[in-house]
């Protein structure tokens, strides 16, 4: 004979299992979870532009997965695949770092004081 959800003193859900031999009596635990605050809108937008800002651009994520696919299909062998990435990722990275360099200079304000080269660079002689 089983007896489910029978209350006991506590108001929790019990089993009884008879048996010929045994009497099987199973409780159910008593959790206590702690409280969980639900992020609120403003929250969570701010955590995926977070989030966002460490994605690749559509254009690249196209391109690495059309790289996968290709290795994955047998189109190319996969360390073939690898080094195309690794060499992209590094050809990029210093192409947006350059980029960055070059624009720098003219998103600077005129000062009043003196004129200073860049580090690195020698003065142009007169």
């Amino acid at each position: 004979m089983v007896d489910n959800g029978s209350a006991t003193k506590h108001g929790a859900r019990t089993a009884t299992v008879n048996l010929p031999f045994v009497t099987a009596q199973f409780h159910a635990p008593e959790l206590h979870l702690p409280h969980v605050r639900v992020p609120d809108r403003q929250e969570i937008s701010a955590a995926l532009r977070t989030v966002g800002s460490y994605l690749p651009s559509p254009r690249k994520t196209v391109y690495y997965g059309g790289l996968a696919l290709m290795a994955a299909l047998e189109l190319i062998d996969w360390p073939v695949a690898a080094a195309v990435a690794v060499g992209t990722a590094v050809a990029g990275s210093g192409q947006t770092r350059e980029s960055s360099r070059q624009e720098a200079p003219q998103q600077r304000q005129p000062t009043d004081g003196p004129a200073t080269p860049p580090r690195g660079r020698r003065p142009k002689k007169q």
